[in-house]
């Protein structure tokens, strides 16, 4: 059975005691056999701990009694251990008696962990002695791991589940990360909406002043509006033709002009749709570039147009600075497509793939 023991020894100061520790009890000595060998000289080993060895034997003479190389010794059933490091030597008791203390200069060099596991291995039964010699009576072969069990078919079809929906979901996310790429890169959308009219001629005021007369139900010749100029004079305009009125916003009794505002559309039978709304500098200059100029409707359809920059007097609410008045033309398009009150964005397509390279494409393919 092991045993731990606190051999008598000479009080010591504390100065004396090692480095790093605060009693000098705190590493028992554990008897177990071993031997100590000092420049040639074997001891008999009577107990170790982590920081000291107590022997007893000759020590050469002359022997230094600090800083001296020790081999601690131990000695198994077919071989031998040993563990090299460096003590200081303490007498202990009288100048006859045979007991010397070995105390480690470094506890924590490279020999603690080896003698850790060896007093760890005594204490836990794995070492013996078995007359004067030491016995290993641990496992002797490593345990292994048990064989994980075959994976049931509710279980097989969870994970390949799993799977399927972790790679359903990676692809929608690719796919919204992409699209949204594709539109960043490809699309520029003005920043005014567009309202859908019909296409025809616009009178405008003659002159500055105020609205006097309106007739939406106007025929041909008949006067259509009036306006107070601020000259004095009155003028008034007759229809030019049989044909529709649509009013625009400044067409109103009392509505204060300038001249050259618009007030009414013309819109005959023949007249198709189109639009009027303010781009953008960057829209003009995608115009330039040759960007393809397209309305997206509401409901999601996309229509070609044809974008024509309109030169206005900044009096009757035409181009500014910032802003360029242009005119949309819808050709080739369905009645059922887009109808007349329809709100769209603008937007400008950029060719990924220039036209020449598409033709050549197209040329070559038509070849083979």
């Amino acid at each position: 059975m092991t045993e731990l023991t606190s051999p008598q020894r000479a009080t010591h100061s504390e100065e004396n005691l090692t480095g790093g520790f605060v009693y000098e009890s705190e590493h028992p000595q554990l008897q177990m056999p071993f031997s100590a060998r000092i420049t040639g000289r074997r001891l008999e080993g009577k107990s170790l701990s982590v920081t000291e060895a107590h022997v007893s034997g000759l020590i050469p003479p002359n022997s230094n009694l600090e800083g001296n190389t020790i081999a601690l010794q131990f000695d198994f059933e077919g071989f031998t251990l040993s563990l090299f490091l460096l003590a200081d030597i303490e007498k202990i008791g009288d100048s006859d008696n045979p007991d010397y203390c070995l105390r480690f200069c470094d506890p924590s060099a490279s020999h603690l962990a080896p003698l850790r596991y060896i007093l760890n291995s005594h204490l836990a039964g794995d070492l013996v002695t078995m007359d004067r010699f030491l016995g290993y009576t641990g496992p002797t072969k490593a345990k292994h791991k048990t064989p994980p069990t075959a994976p049931t078919k509710m279980q097989k079809f969870s994970r390949g589940l799993r799977k399927l929906c972790i790679a359903a979901s990676s692809v929608g996310l690719i796919a919204i990360a992409s699209n949204v790429i594709h539109d960043r890169f490809v699309f520029s959308y003005e920043p005014r909406p567009v309202v859908i009219g019909q296409g025809g001629e616009i009178l405008r005021a003659t002159s500055a002043g105020q609205i006097t007369y309106t007739n939406n139900q106007a025929g041909q010749s008949d006067v259509i509006y009036s306006i107070s100029a601020n000259s004095g004079d009155l003028l008034s305009v007759r229809m030019p033709c049989d044909c529709d009125i649509q009013p625009l916003a400044d067409y109103y009794e009392g509505a204060t002009i300038l001249a050259g505002t618009p007030l009414v559309r013309l819109v005959s039978d023949d007249v198709g749709i189109d639009a009027q709304t303010f781009i953008s500098p960057e829209g003009a200059a995608r115009i330039i570039s040759g960007d393809t100029a397209e309305l997206k409707l509401a409901n999601g359809n996309v229509l070609p147009v044809e974008v024509t920059l309109i030169e206005q007097s900044l009096g009757a609410g035409g181009q500014t600075d910032e802003m360029m008045a242009a005119k949309l033309t819808l050709s080739d398009i369905d009645e059922t497509q887009v109808q007349v009150g329809d709100i769209a964005r603008l937007r400008f397509r950029r060719d990924i793939v220039p036209d020449a390279l598409v033709n050549r494409i197209k040329e070559i393919s038509n070849g083979i």
